[in-house]
């Protein structure tokens, strides 16, 4: 997969707010679909009055379409299944209200694999595709104002260059004489698209610069780039309303870590302080005063208002009230609401206000956990072989009072995915490796580059071995013995191996809710760089005795020495042991490569390795159901 660096851009907040920042060589990683549709409404929820002219695509010839390669490399054409080629075919369809009857689709990723354009298989093409769509005559002169939206269901993911880039664009255009001029619409989306991310969207484009209110109206959509895909469906014109703010996006965050939202925050790491912020748009043709955002948190007192002075006519706000006190909220379930006003007269509310769950728990720690939208990653996707052993993930946890850090819970992906790159289901066999890291660097502009551990590892857990269980109950338990963490901010890392892709580990990736930057990375072990994931990897935390009832029984005070070593390793425990023992060892395709039982082990034996080769090895040892994995280097 494309890899692109990631220069300017880091989501601070809502969906499009970015700043800039040094990013330390971190990149956004290509993830597979990480879709995340907001608040799509239909027409009669925006406002407007009966709508002027549709178009649901239902006919694939329909004869008002004329379609232009202009390239000479691909070209938009009506469709009913979702895109193809190399890294497309799982982006699934418009999520439009009339998707099963057809829609029309620029599949830039089909036109650069192969066949296509004589391109090699299993080679990425790279053709510069360029093409458009214009559909017309429509008759717009029933309108008695110039006051007229355009608005259309789109679907869309772009590679792979920022906006903004000539490489890449997605523009819309107006013709009031027929055809013969083109103006551009300025079209939001096509200026601010995320790269690598895929966007579900309902847009709406205001029309009344102009004048469409006449007998000879065209609109044209024009792509421009390499790879992924645009999709189309139920054009219409409506009047657009006098007034009319919809909310965009809400969020609930503290003052440090700025912007992350956690879903389950530990009632000894709550701050005492939260705000509530907004992205609203101003949909109405009319500037709109006297905004006042409320936030609450449902059945409590907590919360806070703000007023805003003024939201101009096609313009987005980002409104915050002051932090306000949250120290009195104990454990349990809540939801917040972030809700707009104003003194316009609006005849469609409803979208003024947005609610999200969270929890205050006893000892689970996450980012994760909403789960109103998700996707899946691990080894092998995206990347192939690059990510096949060795990739990280890595999600940021803030701690600001005194814990132990008894378990690290990694929630898997149990269902199967055909891909490009092959058929993935996460399998027993594979094994996963745990880190606690300093987060020292990551903020620092001096820092240019980040190593595999960040700031150092303080903690490194032995080879965890992915069992039928685990697979079973989708989820993995690492248990942690009681590490101390001191106030600061620490990043859980998890390493994966799939033995080859022999024995795949797929993990959720919660797309609910945009992430900061540095919220949640993954590692690549081919370039040895950390990229970033703008969602939240599936890891939690168990602090001050937080165990999973699924942990395994492990089987501590087991060291091997020497390791690395060239011929034999000498295995010790703290304590006697009785009962059966067994020793197995695994090479890293996961292979049994040796193994020895043990009648009366005592406390320390020798093991003979002249007959293995060098290389990394996975060790396990277990004594009456407990059981200690390490990883094990033969020079």
């Amino acid at each position: 997969m494309k890899k692109n660096t990631l220069i300017v851009i880091a989501l601070i907040i809502g969906l499009q707010a970015y700043a800039q920042i040094d990013v330390k060589n971190i990149n956004h990683v290509p993830m597979h679909n990480p879709s995340v549709v907001t608040d799509i409404y239909t027409p009669s929820a925006m406002g407007g009055d009966d709508v002027l002219w549709s178009e649901d695509f239902s006919d694939s010839t329909t004869p008002n379409i004329v379609t232009e390669d202009i390239a000479g490399y691909g070209d938009w054409h009506w469709g009913e299944e979702s895109p193809g080629g190399m890294w497309s075919e799982n982006a699934g369809v418009i999520q439009s209200e009339t998707a099963d009857n057809g829609f029309m689709i620029m599949e830039s990723d089909f036109y650069n694999s192969h066949p296509q354009n004589d391109i090699i298989i299993d080679e990425v093409g790279e053709n510069p595709i360029q093409a458009q769509f214009t559909i017309g005559p429509i008759d717009l002169s029933a309108s008695d104002t110039e006051e007229l939206v355009l608005q259309f269901y789109s679907n869309y993911r772009i590679c792979c260059f920022y906006s903004p880039s000539d490489a890449n664009d997605l523009n819309v255009y107006i013709s009031t004489d027929g055809g013969e001029t083109f103006n551009d619409l300025n079209y939001i989306e096509g200026d601010t698209y995320e790269v690598n991310v895929e966007q579900e969207t309902f847009s709406q484009i205001p029309l009344g610069d102009f004048a469409p209110n006449t007998t000879n109206v065209y609109f044209r959509f024009e792509w421009i780039g390499t790879h992924y895909f645009w999709m189309i469906d139920d054009l219409s014109v409506i009047q657009r309303p006098a007034y009319d703010l919809k909310m965009e996006s809400s969020w609930l965050t503290m003052e440090n870590p700025e912007y992350i939202e956690y879903y389950s925050i530990p009632q000894s790491q709550m701050p005492d302080e939260m705000l509530i912020g907004a992205e609203v748009y101003n949909y109405g043709y009319n500037d709109d005063g006297a905004i006042t955002l409320t936030g609450s948190i449902t059945s409590t007192s907590a919360g806070a208002n703000i007023e805003y002075e003024l939201v101009e006519s096609d313009s987005t706000a980002l409104v915050e009230t002051d932090y306000f006190d949250v120290s009195m909220l104990t454990v349990g379930s809540y939801t917040f609401t972030a809700e707009v006003t104003s003194s316009g007269d609006e005849s469609t509310p409803e979208d003024n206000s947005l609610s999200r769950d969270f929890e205050i728990s006893e000892n689970v720690y996450s980012i994760d956990g909403l789960y109103d939208s998700f996707e899946w990653m691990g080894t092998g996707w995206p990347g192939g072989d690059d990510t096949a052993d060795g990739v990280r993930y890595a999600n940021f946890f803030d701690i600001k009072q005194y814990a132990t850090l008894s378990s690290i819970t990694v929630y898997l992906d149990g269902n199967e995915h055909p891909t490009s790159l092959g058929t993935f289901e996460t399998q027993a066999g594979g094994e996963i490796i745990a880190y606690v890291c300093d987060t020292t660097g990551i903020f620092d502009p001096l820092v240019t580059t980040l190593e595999p551990d960040f700031g150092g590892a303080i903690w490194t857990s032995d080879f965890y071995l992915v069992t039928e269980d685990d697979v079973d109950n989708e989820m993995i338990v690492i248990d942690v013995p009681e590490l101390d963490l001191n106030p600061d901010a620490y990043y859980i890392v998890i390493e994966m191996y799939s033995n080859g892709l022999e024995s795949d580990i797929l993990i959720q990736d919660d797309t609910s809710i945009p992430q900061p930057w540095f919220a949640s990375l993954v590692f690549y072990p081919s370039d040895q760089t950390w990229y970033s994931n703008p969602n939240a990897a599936s890891i939690h935390l168990g602090l001050n005795g937080f165990e999973n009832s699924l942990s395994e029984n492990r089987l501590n005070g087991i060291t091997c020495f020497p390791n690395p070593t060239r011929d034999h390793i000498e295995i010790t425990s703290k304590n006697i042991l009785y009962g059966n023992c067994s020793l197995n060892i695994y090479n890293m395709l996961g292979t049994l490569v040796l193994s020895q039982d043990y009648t009366h082990f005592g406390s320390e034996q020798y093991v003979n390795l002249e007959k293995l080769s060098a290389g990394s090895y996975i060790i396990e040892f277990e004594n009456n159901e407990a059981t200690n994995r390490q990883k094990l280097i033969i020079e």
